[in-house]
C-alpha cells in the first residue's frame, strides 16, 4: 500500500512539475512586458489609468472573480506584489502597464489591497484615487516588447539587465518614451 501512494504521489508531483513548465496560451499571446524607469522610486506602488478620452482604468486588486489575488505572494508578514521586478540602473521590468497613461498613487500596493478588503470591493472609488495622486507623468523613459508571442517574461531580468548593460533596449523593445 505504502508504495502505491508513493508512486501516486510521485506520478502527481511530475504531473505538476511538467505542467509549471508549460507557457500558458494566455501568457503566450498576450502583451508584451515593459521596462520604464520613474521620476521617483514607485516600485511598491499603486497604480491606475487615466486614457485620453478621460475614462479610467482601475486596477481591482481583491477580486476573486479574476483570481486577483494571484498577483501577490505573502513573503515573512509582508504582501509582495509579484507583476514588477527590479533591474540594473533603476529600470523595472513589469507585467502591467499602459503605455503611457500609468497614474502612481501615494499608496503601496499593500495600501491599495487593504483598502479594498476594508470595504469589500473590487473598485476603489474614482474620487479616492484622485485624493492619492502622487505622479500622473511618472516615465522618464519607457519601452515595451510588442511581439506576439512575447519574447521576454519576468522570470528573464537576467537577460533583459544584459541587455540594459550593453546599451541595447531599443534592439529589443520598442521606445515609447
Amino acid at each position: 500500500m505504502k508504495t502505491i501512494l508513493k508512486i501516486l504521489f510521485l506520478s502527481g508531483l511530475m504531473a505538476i512539475m511538467a505542467f509549471s513548465c508549460v507557457k500558458t496560451k494566455y501568457a503566450a499571446t498576450a502583451p508584451g512586458l515593459a521596462v520604464y524607469k520613474t521620476r521617483g522610486n514607485y516600485f511598491n506602488n499603486a497604480f491606475f489609468f487615466k486614457f485620453p478620452n478621460g475614462d479610467y482604468g482601475i486596477m481591482g486588486y481583491y477580486n476573486p472573480r479574476y483570481n486577483s489575488l494571484s498577483r501577490f505572494k505573502v513573503i515573512g508578514t509582508d504582501t509582495v506584489y509579484t507583476l514588477r521586478v527590479r533591474l540594473v540602473d533603476g529600470y523595472v521590468l513589469a507585467a502591467e502597464w499602459g503605455k503611457d497613461d500609468m497614474i502612481f498613487l501615494n499608496w503601496t500596493m499593500n495600501q491599495y489591497l487593504d483598502y479594498e478588503i476594508k470595504y469589500q470591493t473590487g473598485m476603489v472609488p474614482i474620487d479616492t484615487l484622485e485624493a492619492h495622486i502622487l505622479d500622473t507623468n511618472p516615465f522618464t523613459e519607457l519601452y515595451y516588447d510588442p511581439s506576439r508571442p512575447r519574447k521576454f517574461e519576468l522570470s528573464d531580468s537576467a537577460e533583459i539587465n544584459r541587455i540594459i548593460k550593453k546599451g541595447e533596449l531599443g534592439k529589443y523593445f520598442k521606445r515609447l518614451k
